[in-house]
């Protein structure tokens, strides 16, 4: 019998279900559109009759969905009846008025029913005498009720279709009720609407995999590809099954925060490097942080990390941050590619979007048409996110949205720009440029920030307008979730990027109202991009400006003061700014005195040499200061033996050539001679887990030549390497034999498959057709 709960979340969809016992549960199958059910049915079908059945691209006279006919032998014929929203009453009527006559004509051997609408016993036996002898019996009939229970007796096939395994009760429940497995109500009503129109490809099926494997993913892509949805979708998946779901908002802290013992959960880290420049996402030693809670994500077996970022930000990361560059991040790294989406991809994906929107009857007709919905899938710039917004911004203002859709593909900035430029309020459009700045921001720091901007642009600023220009973007540009305010997603960052570099903003006045330092940093990195010159223009023009609002936010920078600095006299040396440069010179002399961070201390040195708008007075004081500071730092490890001079020196990742000819060099191989003596003498608990340590301690002695003064112990612990790297080369070869010997596939032939194009036109032309038939207003 159907439950309290399962009852309330069906009505609450205003979707007919059915109910009952088992760990499925039931299935809202109102929930899967009409290609997606008669997906479902050829896979149980399939089963259920024992023969294969293919979906057959029929013509509109025909009207065959699924079908068995070998040649020479009896044909089978299952038609699928989508009909939910209009009930008993009118299916049986077309069943009887329609569909017997096709049948007739049809003359199959056997004639199987499968529909969205309960049936009673009455209902099966009317149905089996009018389509006698093509139905054999009442089994060959099949109302909702069966459908869902034999779908509850066959979970492998229910989770081969993401939308369908998507309809069962456990998992909408965790999408859709308040609980404990999803902490932001925001993210909650986000993966519900997403999974309504998300397509399953092979790109999510790529990063599925791999989050199964490694328990780490990060998933990149160009964008608009889909990473977020990707993400969210993987999300929604361990959801349905059972795992607490946490957004992490600001950074990788907050999982050890999160972290809980023994309970099943996935950690989501959307965009972790950022929308548009990497350095006011990540903070101090963040990349060593990130890397110690993927190692240990990856060894818990109840935890989950999915990640996204856009590939050129990754890149950009890894070349300022050494440690992204690991093996544990290129191990745990997949990307969205267009190519994921082949056309019967993109067909699917535009259909489920055209038919959940609000567009109404006669412009969702419009793309039924092959010259209508071909252009757009097959355009060079399909984005599923171009098609979600021309669907929600023009659905009232454009007669023809299959050509509107097109010409945004053409150019992906018009949605915004004709919505930022001539639609919106100045205040909105201000408060749009104050978020840029933030990337995310609190209600109340966002208010104050805009306030100031508003009275710098000399405007009037008052709470009523902050909230009006609030409710008009919220839901559409903006998000609020928690009190916390950010872009509804990256390509309307995108676009106020270029807003302001068109010079539509009022830089100088934003600089002004900027009391956090990532504020001003984000402005001058999106300067830096490829096409950001507008932006670096104005500041040139704005030196002392700049200077003011590096030096007025100078309190909110975090304690990592030595990449701040570098950050500063890199914007020096772009605008030609002599104030900010002196300003770095100033703040430079304090810090070896108290700083830990030795390898940004050497890197900050190296620059204030390199730049022109530095003295060699300068300079040569700050090197001078750092030489002092790593030769007590040198001096602190030697103490502690070798372990310690290793850890440090792998660290700094270069040589310190300067101490070539010093003691403290004589004192950091002395170190490690004793080590190489030890280890000699008792290779104790070493494992393959130490080869990298050997390597290390091996490769220091020789760079220094030590290793001739020691030739008998340095060939033991040579050995000693040796014989572990060859029994884990061994057990890898072991590994890889069993797992080929285990491969269903070995010894199969290669084929290749053929060309899909054509036949994905047809079938995707069979199913747009669909959206010729829309009756009714609102969502499908």
């Amino acid at each position: 019998m159907e439950n309290g709960a399962d009852r309330a979340l069906r009505e609450d969809r205003g979707v007919p279900g059915c109910t009952g016992e088992g760990s499925m549960d039931s299935f809202e199958l109102g929930r899967l559109t009409d290609h997606d059910f008669e997906e479902v049915c050829r896979d149980l079908f399939t089963e259920l009759l024992g023969v294969p059945l293919e979906i057959f691209p029929r013509g509109r006279d025909r009207g065959i969905d699924l079908r068995h006919a070998p040649e020479g032998g009896p044909c089978t014929i299952v038609q699928c009846k989508h009909w939910y929203r209009s009930g008993r009453a009118k299916l049986l009527a077309h069943l009887t008025d329609v569909e017997v006559r096709k049948v007739a004509a049809l003359k199959p051997d056997r004639y199987v029913l499968a529909t969205t609408v309960e049936l009673t016993v009455d209902a099966k036996e009317k149905l089996r005498t009018t389509f006698a002898p093509h139905i054999r019996s009442t089994e060959d009939i099949h109302g909702v009720d069966d459908i869902v229970a034999a779908l509850r007796e066959r979970p492998q096939l229910v989770e081969r279709h993401f939308r369908l395994w998507l309809s069962g009760t456990a998992a909408l429940g965790a999408l859709l009720h308040k609980g404990p497995l999803l902490r932001s109500d925001w993210l909650r009503r986000e993966l519900a609407k997403v999974a309504q129109t998300f397509v399953p490809h092979e790109g999510f099926e790529r990063a599925r995999r791999l989050l199964d494997e490694q328990h780490v993913c990060i998933v990149t892509g160009i964008p608009g590809a889909g990473k977020t949805t990707v993400a969210r979708m993987l999300a929604a998946w361990r959801m349905g099954h059972g795992w607490e779901v946490h957004e992490i908002s600001q950074d990788v802290d907050e999982v050890t925060e999160l972290w809980r013992d023994g309970v099943p959960q996935l950690f989501l880290y959307d965009d972790f490097l950022g929308q548009t420049t990497l350095l006011p996402q990540f903070g101090k030693n963040e990349d060593v942080r990130l890397l110690s809670v993927m190692r240990a994500i990856r060894d818990a077996p109840d935890k989950a990390l999915v990640m996204t970022t856009r590939r050129y930000l990754l890149e950009e990361a890894r070349r300022k941050h050494d440690r992204l560059a690991s093996d544990d991040v290129r191990d745990a790294l997949t990307g969205i590619r267009l190519t994921d989406l082949d056309l019967l991809t993109r067909g699917r994906i535009l259909y489920n979007h055209v038919h959940r929107s609000a567009l109404r009857p006669l412009q969702k007709r419009q793309f039924a048409a092959r010259d209508a919905w071909l252009p757009v899938v097959s355009h060079r710039n399909f984005s599923p996110r171009l098609i979600e917004e021309t669907l929600r911004v023009d659905l009232k203002r454009e007669p023809d949205v299959a050509t509107a859709m097109v010409a945004n593909l053409d150019n992906p900035r018009r949605i915004w720009e004709r919505i930022v430029e001539n639609e919106l309020t100045e205040e909105a459009v201000q408060l749009l440029e104050i978020v840029f700045t933030y990337g995310s921001v609190g209600l109340v720091e966002l208010e104050e920030t805009w306030t100031w901007y508003r009275r710098e642009s000399e405007r009037e600023a008052d709470g009523r307008r902050f909230r009006h220009a609030l409710q008009v973007l919220d839901g559409t540009m903006l998000v609020i979730d928690e009190g916390v305010v950010s872009f509804h997603n990256p390509s309307i960052a995108d676009y106020i990027r270029f807003h302001l570099n068109a010079g539509r903003g009022q830089l100088g006045a934003l600089l002004a109202s900027c009391g956090d330092m990532q504020q001003v940093v984000r402005l001058v990195d999106a300067g830096r991009l490829a096409d950001g010159g507008g932006i670096i223009t104005q500041l040139m023009q704005l030196k002392e400006e700049l200077a003011s609002a590096v030096l007025g936010a100078e309190d909110t920078v975090d304690d990592n003061l030595e990449d701040h600095l570098e950050w500063a006299l890199d914007t020096a040396e772009t605008i030609g700014s002599s104030s900010l440069a002196d300003y770095v010179a100033e703040r430079a002399r304090e810090l070896p005195r108290w700083s830990e961070n030795t390898k940004d201390l050497l890197r900050l040195a190296d620059s204030l040499e390199g730049s022109r708008l530095i003295t060699q007075e300068v300079s040569a004081e700050f090197r001078a200061l750092v030489d002092d500071h790593v030769s007590s730092q040198i001096s602190e490890r030697v103490a502690g033996g070798w372990i310690d001079v290793n850890n440090w020196y792998a660290y700094l990742d270069e040589p310190i050539g300067w101490l070539a000819d010093g003691t403290l060099l004589d004192d950091m191989v002395e170190c490690a001679l004793e080590e190489l003596r030890e280890l000699a003498a008792d290779p104790g608990d070493l494992s393959e887990a130490s080869i990298g340590f050997l390597e290390a301690l091996l490769g220091f002695l020789t760079d220094n030549d030590a290793h001739l003064l020691h030739e008998e112990e340095f060939r033991a612990v040579e050995r000693i390497r040796e014989q572990l790297t060859r029994a884990r080369e061994a057990a890898w070869r072991s590994l890889a034999r069993s797992l080929a010997e285990r491969s269903p596939d070995r010894g199969r032939p290669v084929k290749l498959p053929p060309n899909p194009r054509h036949e994905q036109v047809v079938v995707v032309s069979e199913f747009m057709s669909d959206l010729g038939n829309a009756e009714s207003d609102g969502p499908g």
